[in-house]
């Protein structure tokens, strides 16, 4: 066979053999994310430190702060997960898959899994109490929807601020007249949450829920629910922010008096007794909690800023140029001395002059 016509295939086929692996997040993990283009596997790839939050939290100024301090050397990974899955983002190993390894560590499969149901099955991730390498080192939830975030012996949990509780309900709704919706004239409408969850409700609307009889749907995230409310199934009550996100020109919310506010709360996993975490880090978890309570860049707390770093550098050289100008005043101020003396025919102060000169050459010599 001639050569000149083989060497198309080879090329092509080396083409092939060269072209770079594409490394993919496990599915299991991929589902636990808003969307994919959210969290580039690159991203991943290079973050020391990852925070993951539930939707409609608006953690941007915490992570702008973290960016302009630390992130010459830092690198922060943003962690946007679906509702109730900001514990489970901390109990599992970040698991990225190569298929150029055979490893059964990292990967079962040699095809990119870019579409989930044409992937080959994946072994399921272990859920670990503190992964050594976790999918999110922290996480900001809210407690209502994750109860177990309270739980002090297994979490850390700072109470980072509080929402005011709105009903969403459509723009054409009787109650839309009240700019604020007293719980108690809620008594006759139909919520789709359980009763349960909001005690006020609860209580005032005991009477009617009986007589009413209304089987509450169970199973639907928020944003499902919402679209229940706008097909006049019934009213919703969730915090304010939750209702901006999923804004429908259709709806509108209104704030509801006499009901509790609900919490968002930073929460991380408490290290075993005994098994302490490095001390790097530690240190990057203060630093990150110095961030949400307010700490300054130039706070002697936590890891030293840029800012922190760049005055520091800029006071070390201020003081070195003092230094200097200090020691060139005081060599110049002898030297005037030593010159007026001898100007002046003082041969015996000329003599000391030298003498003293001379004597302290000697002492830095030593």
């Amino acid at each position: 066979m001639d050569p000149e016509q083989n060497a198309p295939e080879n090329a092509t086929d080396q083409v092939e053999s060269e072209a770079p692996t594409r490394v993919y997040l496990h599915p299991e993990q991929l589902a636990m994310i808003q969307t994919p283009e959210a969290l580039p596997v690159p991203v991943l790839q290079r973050s020391v430190l990852r925070i993951s939050y539930v939707p409609a939290i608006m953690p941007g100024k915490w992570f702008n702060r973290w960016h302009e301090r630390y992130g010459d050397r830092v690198q922060l990974a943003e962690v946007p997960v679906r509702e109730a899955r900001g514990l489970d983002s901390l109990h599992q190993d970040l698991c990225l898959i190569d298929p150029a390894l055979n490893s059964a560590e990292e990967t079962v499969s040699e095809a990119p899994a870019e579409d989930s149901a044409e992937a080959t099955e994946h072994a399921p991730i272990e859920r670990k109490a503190v992964p050594e390498n976790p999918f999110a080192h922290m996480s900001i939830v809210r407690p209502d929807r994750e109860p177990a975030s309270t739980d002090g012996e297994k979490y850390h949990s700072i109470r980072l601020y509080e929402e005011l509780p709105v009903v969403i309900l459509p723009v054409d709704h009787v109650l839309t007249v009240l700019d604020e919706v007293p719980v108690e004239e809620l008594a006759e409408e139909f919520l789709l949450q359980p009763a349960s969850d909001i005690p006020a409700y609860e209580e005032v609307s005991r009477a009617w829920r009986e007589s009413a009889g209304r089987i509450v749907p169970e199973g639907l995230n928020d944003k499902e629910t919402i679209e229940l409310v706008a097909a006049g199934v019934g009213l919703y009550i969730v915090p304010m922010s939750i209702a901006r996100f999923y804004h429908r020109k259709d709806l509108t919310y209104r704030p509801v008096a006499g009901l509790d506010l609900y919490p968002v709360h930073l929460v991380w996993p408490r290290a075993p007794k005994g098994e302490p975490r490095s001390e790097e880090l530690e240190a990057l978890l203060q630093d990150f909690i110095g961030i949400v309570r307010g700490r300054t860049a130039t706070s002697d707390r936590g890891s030293e800023t840029r800012q922190a770093r760049a005055e520091r550098i800029a006071a070390e050289k201020a003081k070195e140029k003092a230094k200097a100008r200090a020691s060139n005043a005081r060599r110049e101020a002898r030297d005037k001395k030593r010159a007026n003396a001898k100007k002046n025919g003082n041969a015996r102060q000329h003599a000391r002059q030298s003498a003293k000169a001379a004597s302290a050459r000697r002492g830095k010599k030593r």
